[in-house]
């Protein structure tokens, strides 16, 4: 009963070590991600979808987008090539970032700048001088009221060559590209739907695979020190030699009975390679939970293949460290064996 307890243990420790390692490589996976030129647009969420409209543009505002209800979400909207994009941010996501304050003066998108559809903006530039009066002073065709400024290192410039930011609301049509962020998914599904509708598709986003991710050239700085965590593996090697070495008395009445390491694998290895597999179920689920909550982006395909990699991994520590245990007694004095 105590040799299965010691496996029963094993076996809870592989799952914690996969649970701790698929989220190390998630954190992972989403750095790297990030880090890539066509990585998450705006600096948003793992949530974001990014739709295009095959045709010309002729969705409004007002077709997708109820200001009342839709408040957990953030979209930004542009046509290729273009100076300007046009943002609906209600929660105000990106104004921590972008708020210019000076003089007590502080002005973000508002509600009633998208029930009014005013023709506010942001300009964006390194060369404008931030002072009241060139705010008051700067009108166009396009913004005729300028909040502030910011500099080009704002993620309003994600694509390098932005001018303003608009008010999403005061254009006349969409652009050519939707890019979404959310909170509420119920909120999101339901602007997708009439995106659909209207003409838009999602684009298919490339996303690095759990496993690829520890060999990512990208992969650098916090996302070294994230898949360093792998490092955990060599935890379990030593838990699994320390569990041989408690059966050493046990492995040395195999050997002197004939036994060779692969019999005495099969007689006491056998049952925690069983009870390793029936512990990645509940990581398999767990895995399916936060993919359910966005917080991992992975197919079912490469959450299996990581599965057999931690099987394949634990199980090979597993035999290793009963061949060194098994090498240690195999290199003694039989006379040294039969008197222990």
């Amino acid at each position: 009963m105590q040799i299965k307890n010691e496996q029963i243990l094993m076996s809870m420790l592989s799952i914690i070590i996969a649970l701790s390692v698929l989220m190390m490589l998630g954190y992972a996976q989403k750095y790297v991600t990030n880090s890539q030129d066509d990585g998450f647009p705006f600096s948003m969420s793992f949530n974001h979808v990014v739709m295009k409209c095959n045709t010309k543009p002729t969705a409004s505002f007002a077709d997708i987008i109820d200001v009342d209800t839709d408040i957990d979400v953030l979209i930004i909207s542009r046509d290729e090539g273009s100076d300007f994009i046009g943002i609906y941010d209600p929660n105000m996501v990106m104004a921590f970032e972008n708020t210019y304050q000076i003089l007590g003066y502080s002005r973000y998108f508002s509600y009633d700048d998208y029930v009014n559809k005013t023709k506010s903006g942001i300009l964006i530039s390194d060369s404008l001088v931030h002072n009241v009066e060139a705010w008051k002073s700067y009108t166009s065709k396009a913004i005729e009221d300028v909040m502030y400024f910011v500099d080009t290192q704002s993620s309003f410039n994600y694509f390098g060559r932005t001018m303003g930011a608009l008010n999403l609301a005061s254009l006349e049509t969409l652009g050519e590209y939707v890019y979404l962020d959310y909170g509420n998914k119920e909120v999101a599904e339901r602007i997708i739907g009439k995106l659909t509708d209207l003409g838009y598709s999602i684009v298919p986003v490339k996303y690095i695979g759990l496993l690829s991710t520890i060999f990512s050239p990208g992969l650098s700085g916090k996302g070294i020190m994230m898949v360093s965590g792998l490092l955990i593996y060599l935890f379990f090697g030593i838990a699994a030699y320390w569990h041989y070495f408690n059966r050493a008395k046990e492995i040395t009445i195999h050997y002197l009975h004939g036994g060779i390491l692969k019999t005495v694998y099969q007689n006491l290895g056998k049952r925690f390679v069983v009870l390793n597999l029936c512990g990645m179920i509940p990581v398999f689920l767990f895995s399916l939970f936060l993919r359910s909550k966005d917080q991992l982006i992975a197919s079912n395909m490469s959450i299996i293949m990581f599965i057999i990699f931690h099987v394949l991994l634990t199980v090979l520590l597993f035999f290793l460290a009963l061949s060194l245990i098994f090498m240690i007694i195999r290199d003694r004095k039989r006379v040294e064996l039969y008197a222990r």
